[in-house]
């Protein structure tokens, strides 16, 4: 969730309105015949979003689908809780600037739209099990005021199977606090429905993505999304994109836009949850051609 190191990253999540602006929304190859749905209604009141969601929603593969009525981007992260915690013991982990931040296994991270901009609806395909949930525009661009949020409970549901979407891209874990990116099929410009694989033990992991403008090292890249300053020249801001975040061992089929041609970074600035490193530390960092 929302950690020390990202604070590069809102940056450029804030300059993203007019990129947001002109995205839609992809398809997948076939549709889920057995999925149930979520919608997810945003709209403004000043500086703070207000999120309705229906009291209750079947489990198992879920469509989820974010209608903005507002003026900037919303994000629809789905959160899953245990216990007797709530949502503002949560909020107040996920929102914390910390670099070593924790976050305990009572909070997962299930998926959802990363930002949906105003207009035309968004979304996502994920699995949900049964539990007491919220979904909230965490990390978003779209208020300056506290996150939006709306509670929600998830009953038993059929699991089912993902629909098909022509890449992948999987946040593989290979041994002990190592991580990789792996790709299967071709990027291309565009809105477009990816599946996002979360693997390793006891984590968490979003995909980030920009364009580079020119060239820039692996040490320069590491080093701009550590930072605290304005981004350097050869981040091209307009371009940054984003899923929701995900927990290790769930798949799900979300929208993901690629705004125009060129090489890309792709990075997790998510830690374990033990509060170690970055992500793009430990190898979830690397470039990619989109066509």
């Amino acid at each position: 969730m929302r950690k020390g190191h990202t604070t590069l990253i809102w940056t450029m999540v804030a300059l993203l309105v007019p990129a947001l602006a002109v995205a839609g929304c992809g398809k997948s190859k076939k549709k889920s015949t057995a999925a149930s749905t979520l919608d997810v209604t945003v709209s403004e009141s000043g500086k703070s979003a207000k999120y309705s969601v229906p009291s209750s929603v079947k489990g198992g593969l879920v469509r989820v689908t974010i209608a903005n009525h507002g003026k900037a981007p919303h994000a629809a992260q789905l959160v899953r809780l245990e216990g007797n915690h709530t949502v503002q013991d949560a909020l107040k982990i996920i929102n914390s600037q910390s670099n070593n931040t924790k976050v305990p296994n009572w909070i997962h991270g299930e998926g959802g739209v990363g930002a949906a901009p105003p207009g035309a609806p968004v979304s996502a395909t994920v699995v949900l099990p049964a539990g007491k949930y919220f979904v909230a525009d965490l990390g978003g661009p779209g208020s300056s005021g506290p996150p939006g949020y709306a509670e929600f409970t998830v009953t038993s549901g059929p699991s089912g199977s993902l629909p098909s979407t022509p890449t992948t891209i999987t946040a593989a874990n290979p041994s002990k606090d190592k991580y990789k990116w792996e790709v299967s099929g071709s990027l291309k410009s565009g809105a477009s429905d990816l599946t996002f694989v979360s693997k390793g033990k006891n984590t968490i992991h979003f995909i980030g993505a920009f364009r580079l403008n020119g060239n820039a090292s692996k040490e320069q890249v590491i080093k701009a999304l550590k930072s605290n300053g304005k981004p350097p020249s050869f981040v091209d801001t307009s371009s940054f994109a984003n899923t929701a975040v995900l927990d290790s061992g769930k798949s799900d089929v979300t929208p993901f836009r690629f705004s125009k041609p060129g090489k890309y970074v792709l990075f997790c600035p998510l830690s374990d949850r033990d509060g170690r490193k970055p992500h793009f530390e430990e190898g979830l960092l690397t470039t990619v051609d989109v066509k």
